[in-house]
């Protein structure tokens, strides 16, 4: 019995983030985060690996998808390690085939509960606890909102859509798609060379606090000078687009200082 207990814990990794939630206790998100936890132990304990071929009898466009994706390439050394392939994210499988499949029949669906992307990404579940995030946590957001695990056409390290480096902030953040008569050059390079988007401890989840974010890039060398201009008595001011100056930091079709 105790063998069959330690087999499942590591096939089935769920665990491994429960037990760093028992030490905030105190916290309603990971007491909702345990308890939803502890269920889907519940149900995987008595489930079996049966493989991702049996997924491919109903799932064969997701299937295909897999197997040209980055999360394809992963594979758990282990001579009697089961947890393989699409079983590795959505859990054992053999209670889902059995009822012939359905939505949320037997089976974890990372849509729903990022708890199966945490189990590798540990690092982001943490950075969701910063104080300016993306509420994934709170249950409004999922991963899957911007990321695609099973998709082939993707950023390497990142799984988002290679259609444009922008595009999945844009799917909700419209406003500042642009196109822009005065561009901010660095929207090119992505959001994230601004914006931390997991989470930060800076307010709209930047990299870095006041002009400090700014002058990562604009710093000359007769500095305070910039843009052929001194900004001395500017800088103490507040950030560049929080002070009343440059109010439209990712692009304006009124100015070319980017001030409004």
């Amino acid at each position: 019995m105790k063998t069959r207990a330690i087999i499942t814990f590591v096939l089935f990794p769920v665990c491994s983030w429960m037990v760093t939630a028992s030490a905030l206790a105190g916290d309603k998100t990971d007491s909702l985060e345990r308890a939803a936890g502890m269920e889907r132990f519940r149900q995987a304990a008595s489930a079996e690996y049966v493989g991702s071929e049996s997924c491919e009898v109903c799932h064969e466009k997701e299937f295909k998808e897999f197997q040209l994706s980055t999360h394809a390439r992963i594979a758990l050394p282990g001579e009697n390690l089961k947890a393989q392939g699409c079983e590795m994210c959505h859990g054992p499988a053999s209670a889902h085939v059995e009822e012939g499949g359905g939505r949320g029949v037997g089976i974890v669906n990372p849509k729903k509960d990022p708890a199966a992307c945490f189990n590798c990404h540990q690092d982001k579940r943490l950075e969701f606890r910063l104080p300016y995030h993306h509420p994934v946590l709170e249950g409004k957001m999922s991963c899957t909102d911007c990321h695609s695990a099973h998709g082939e056409e993707i950023r390497p390290w990142s799984t988002t859509t290679l259609v444009d480096i922008n595009e999945v902030c844009f799917k909700c953040h419209k406003e500042q798609r642009g196109p822009f008569v005065w561009e901010h050059e660095v929207i090119r390079e992505g959001c994230t060379v601004c914006h931390k988007v997991h989470g930060s401890i800076h307010e709209k989840m930047l990299i870095a606090r006041d002009s400090n974010l700014c002058l990562r890039c604009h710093t000359q060398v007769n500095f305070p000078t910039i843009g052929k201009s001194s900004h001395a008595g500017r800088l103490a001011s507040g950030t560049c687009f929080s002070a009343g100056c440059h109010t439209a930091p990712h692009g304006s079709n009124f100015d070319e200082h980017l001030r409004y």
